[in-house]
């Protein structure tokens, strides 16, 4: 049945001969333009459906994210805990000199005392200057 239809549609094109190919050209693009509207409703809801399921399932990855991360706080900070208590201790003495530095700080007298102070005295200038900035308004 469909191909009667085709070829009673072909002869009619075939047999007009008066016509331009503009003429052609525009009954063309009217035909593509009729079956693209065709389905122009149903790609536009389709595309809506699509952009509200990505919406919706987004945010509820971020609401379950939301809820578990303070579980997952909870996990990483007791598993880095556990991880760090059981561990070898590692040798925190980053300062390493070599001896002939140390020989000349040995040979400072009083050198331990003198390092005391300085340490004293930058903790006292840093309490101050926090305690003068704090009390500014």
């Amino acid at each position: 049945m469909t191909w009667g239809y085709l070829t009673e549609f072909w002869d009619a094109i075939t047999g007009v001969g008066d016509y331009t190919v503009e003429f052609f050209q525009s009954i063309g693009n009217a035909v593509a333009g009729a079956v693209g509207s065709l389905f122009d409703f149903f790609i536009h809801t389709f595309s809506d459906i699509i952009i509200y399921a990505g919406w919706f399932f987004e945010n509820i990855g971020q609401i379950f994210i939301s809820l578990f991360s303070p579980i997952n706080f909870i996990f990483n900070f007791l598993r880095s805990f556990i991880t760090s208590a059981v561990a070898t201790p590692v040798d925190q003495n980053i300062w390493v000199f070599p001896d002939q530095i140390k020989s000349l700080f040995n040979a400072v007298p009083y050198w331990s005392t003198v390092v005391l102070v300085l340490g004293v005295c930058l903790l006292l200038i840093t309490g101050v200057s926090l305690l003068r900035h704090l009390s500014k308004n």
